[in-house]
């Protein structure tokens, strides 16, 4: 049984190349940058959290929230082995709830402030917005895109 379940909808991600040496403070021991065709890359990710339950057992109130993270990507070797992942520099949610459970249960990279989302969508567009506030200023990741006909 999983102890946290949930779904992810409108899903929304930009990538960034950055100087390596930027990330080497937040880089875990054992693991090194994934450099992709010899750059680094940082990844503004963008999605609701819905439908959340803990052992399968829905979360009132708090079951339905934004979360926007910013994350680079690793590899590790395992003798011959090449093992990707992934490192969380910041999530970010609405409740401060949310965001104590994971950093007390899973050491995340949890802060809790205002949120919103705005989603327009047809059946041949969608413009997804995810914004959080941080220091009294609105920031903002937005993706607008067709369908092919």
């Amino acid at each position: 049984m999983n102890f946290l379940e949930a779904k992810w909808e409108n899903l929304i991600m930009a990538n960034y190349a950055i100087d390596p040496t930027i990330l080497i403070p937040y880089l875990p021991k054992g693991v090194e940058l994934d450099i992709f065709e010899g750059k680094c890359y940082v990844s503004l990710v963008g999605f609701m959290f819905n439908k959340t339950k803990i052992f399968r057992l829905p979360i009132p109130y708090l079951g339905s929230f934004e979360e926007i993270n910013l994350r680079f990507y690793v590899v590790r070797k395992d003798g011959d082995t090449l093992k990707r992942g992934v490192v969380f520099i910041n999530e970010t949610v609405p409740y401060a709830a949310v965001a104590w459970m994971a950093n007390y249960l899973y050491k995340e990279h949890y802060t809790a402030v205002k949120t919103k989302h705005n989603w327009e969508l047809t059946e041949t567009s969608k413009k997804i917005n995810y914004s959080w506030n941080k220091d009294k200023k609105w920031n903002t990741i937005q993706v607008n895109a067709q369908s092919k006909t």
